[in-house]
Order: structure tokens, then sequence, then C-alpha cells
């Protein structure tokens, strides 16, 4: 069963119990097969202080509807800019990518 951001984070709200997560504060991934990674484009003006401490990630897997939820330190994300692949650097929509394998030997390791 594949799911949108939407589905996602309203089940994962239900989970919680309290409305913590929104469109605005969350990325979304439906697990890639043929690669078996998860892919997020980080807005990188996200990882900047006071627009938020935590960048929300819902991974998805649609062969058995599991859904994930990794909430990761945008400290944690800026303090490694430099090892990442930036997209669009210097431009008004610069990126970091993010392709989290789902191989067990590397599972959410940065591919």
């Amino acid at each position: 069963m594949k799911i949108d951001k939407a589905t996602a984070i309203a089940r994962r709200n239900q989970q919680l119990g309290t409305p913590v997560l929104s469109a605005d504060n969350c990325l979304f991934a439906v697990l890639d097969h043929k690669r078996n990674i998860w892919w997020f484009d980080v807005p990188v003006k996200r990882l900047h202080t006071g627009l938020g401490d935590w960048i929300n990630l819902l991974l998805h897997t649609p062969e058995n509807d599991q859904l994930q939820h990794l909430k990761v330190p945008t400290s944690f994300l800026r303090t490694r800019l430099e090892e990442m692949e930036v997209r669009n650097a210097h431009k008004r929509r610069t990126t970091i990518s993010l392709a989290l394998s789902a191989d067990r030997d590397a599972w959410l390791q940065d591919q």
C-alpha cells in the first residue's frame, strides 16, 4: 500500500497522540526498491538556527505498509554539511541529498 505525505503525517500524529508533525516540519520518502533507499532533499535553510531544532523524516515501506519516524537534530546535519552532497549551492533552493539505505548491513546510513 502506497501512501502520500499527508496520510503519513496524519498516521504518525495519531500514533503520537498529539498533532506534532505538519507539512512544514516533515519530509517524506517512499522506499525506492530498485536502489533500496529512501531519498530526501533537505532544504539547507531548514538547518539554520531559529527554524527548528529537528528535521522529522518519515520513511514509508509500501510492501509491508511500515512507517518509520526519524527525528534528526538540525545541529547534526549542520556540522556534517561539508561531507554531504549539496545541490544548487549558492542558489535560492539549496538542498542536501540524503539517500538512507534500507540494506541490513548499512541500515539508515547515507549512501
